[in-house]
């Protein structure tokens, strides 16, 4: 039903002293229901850790996938740190969550902030140790911070976390890389 004039449509006329008295009646029913307007304070979050990580996938792909390469960089900045403040909220409610450590350190990284990734994929190995790829990921953000030494006992250690003779071979030809690049003095 539309208003118009102090009569609905279908003839039914209304005063506008009746129109005012509903129109209130509609607005405090809609203020009294909870959280009409926003979330009250203190009241729980109902969201699962999966949701909160979910939602920080795609702020990260978003940002990394649609903005970074066409140079938009704030809203790239923008989505990054939509993306981080969700997957703080998915470790808040799960401490051990493994996948939202990771997806935290993967933005850390891009932003090039790099001891900040190193923390969170030392979290993954902690989290997951046979994760051979955190491993890898983590000496990458020590090389950044030209951390040499650190770079190689993780890979020392992932070498502990594997049989695979393929990897095995990796590992070692990357810690030579990093030995070379130290003696070198290459950054």
């Amino acid at each position: 039903m539309v208003c118009q004039g102090g009569t609905f449509m279908g003839g039914t006329v209304i005063s506008k002293k009746s129109q005012k008295i509903i129109i209130c009646a509609i607005v405090l029913a809609f203020l009294a229901s909870p959280g009409a307007l926003c979330q009250v304070k203190g009241t729980a979050d109902t969201d699962t850790p999966s949701t909160h990580n979910q939602r920080g996938v795609e702020f990260f792909k978003k940002g990394f996938s649609e903005y970074t390469p066409r140079n938009q960089t704030a809203q790239a900045e923008l989505n990054y740190r939509l993306a981080i403040k969700e997957f703080k909220a998915a470790i808040d409610k799960d401490l051990s969550y493994r996948d939202a450590h990771r997806n935290l350190a993967r933005v850390y990284f891009v932003q090039k902030n790099f001891e900040e990734a190193a923390w969170e994929y030392k979290k993954v190995t902690e989290l997951a140790p046979g994760d051979i790829d955190s491993y890898v990921n983590l000496a990458l953000a020590y090389i950044e911070l030209k951390e040499f030494n650190e770079a190689v006992d993780v890979l020392e250690n992932a070498k502990e976390q594997t049989s695979d003779p393929k990897v095995l071979n990796t590992l070692s030809a990357y810690i030579t890389k990093i030995r070379n690049q130290q003696a070198r003095g290459v950054r």
